[in-house]
């Protein structure tokens, strides 16, 4: 975590931040003054306080108020924007005991004030990896050592941390040569196939985000466990899933799809997942000769939609 672009704290039941990574204070612009080992959250609220972090009002009233709303160790999402103009995205998810009972909550910092998040995402690890190549170099490492950092910072923009699935960056560069392989070649085929998992909000809203992460991991190793080698399967975002199917006509993966369904349906969760039976809804698109990757994205949404208004937990075929 400590090598995460985005800041991390962990605060336990005493509301005492028992961990926090190097993204968080420079997000906030917090020094190693403030930021000492047994550091409370109620000084952390006064400190922002005083210093205009919350806006006009009382420093009190306002600290009064978000401890009361942090001892009730809900789960929360909203944003902030600094007096510098920063605007940031913050999650907090509660961390559970065996027996359900909170013991402390992890809070994520995301810095969303570009608008063009992912292309973002990709800038700041491409130029992670360039001050690592650099330093490296300098430092006269070894060629085997300096490649495997490479690799390590090329999985960090490639890869969902959630699923392991790929992300929408990669998709887009090995969408491009699927489709360039399938215009020079009409034999090799391409086809595609979305999903997402229905009612997902709802599974959020009834047994919290971590449980969804949990769901949503569960659906990302069985989709690599059932896809080809040659498959490209792809995290969107949220609940929101393709594969790239190369060889493969819109029928074989309508097959593969109603595959894949039935094995979403026969998972079996443990806890307070445990009575949840999963669903979801697929389109299917075969690519066309001429057609980009949005229209080939686009016509697969569309019978995804098609797929929610039958019903959901059905997989419909682009015409």
């Amino acid at each position: 975590m400590q090598c995460m672009p985005v800041g991390v704290t962990i605060i336990d039941s005493a509301l005492t931040l028992r961990f926090w990574n190097d993204a968080f204070c420079r997000l906030l612009d917090l020094s190693d003054e403030v930021m000492r080992p047994g550091v409370t959250l109620q000084e952390l609220f006064y400190f922002n306080a005083r210093r205009g972090e919350f806006g006009p009002g009382n420093p009190d009233d306002q600290v009064e108020e978000r401890i009361r709303l942090s001892r009730l160790f809900r789960p929360h999402h909203f944003t902030r924007t600094r007096p510098n103009g920063t605007v940031l995205d913050i999650t907090g998810r509660v961390i559970q005991s065996a027996d359900g009972g909170a013991f402390g909550f992890v809070t994520i910092y995301q810095n969303v004030t570009l608008e063009h998040q992912h292309e973002q995402h990709l800038l700041a690890a491409n130029k992670e990896l360039q001050v690592a190549y650099d330093d490296l170099k300098l430092a006269q490492i070894g060629y085997a050592a300096m490649e495997e950092d490479r690799r390590r910072y090329y999985q960090m923009a490639v890869r969902d941390p959630l699923t392991g699935l790929f992300t929408r960056y990669y998709m887009e560069d090995a969408a491009a040569r699927l489709i360039e392989l399938h215009e020079r070649n009409q034999s090799t085929l391409l086809a595609l196939l979305a999903f997402d998992i229905d009612h997902f909000k709802g599974i959020n809203d009834t047994y919290g985000h971590l449980s969804g992460d949990i769901v949503l991991c569960q659906v990302g190793a069985l989709l690599s466990q059932l896809s080809r080698r040659t498959d490209v399967g792809v995290r969107f975002g949220g609940d929101e899933f393709a594969v790239f199917q190369p060889g493969v006509n819109d029928k074989e993966c309508m097959a593969f799809a109603e595959r894949f369904r039935a094995a979403i349906n026969a998972i079996q969760f443990d806890g307070n997942l445990s009575e949840l039976k999963l669903t979801i809804s697929v389109g299917v698109a075969e690519h066309r000769i001429g057609e980009s990757l949005t229209d080939l994205l686009s016509r697969a949404d569309t019978a995804l939609y098609e797929a929610k208004r039958g019903g959901r937990n059905c997989a419909r075929k682009a015409p």
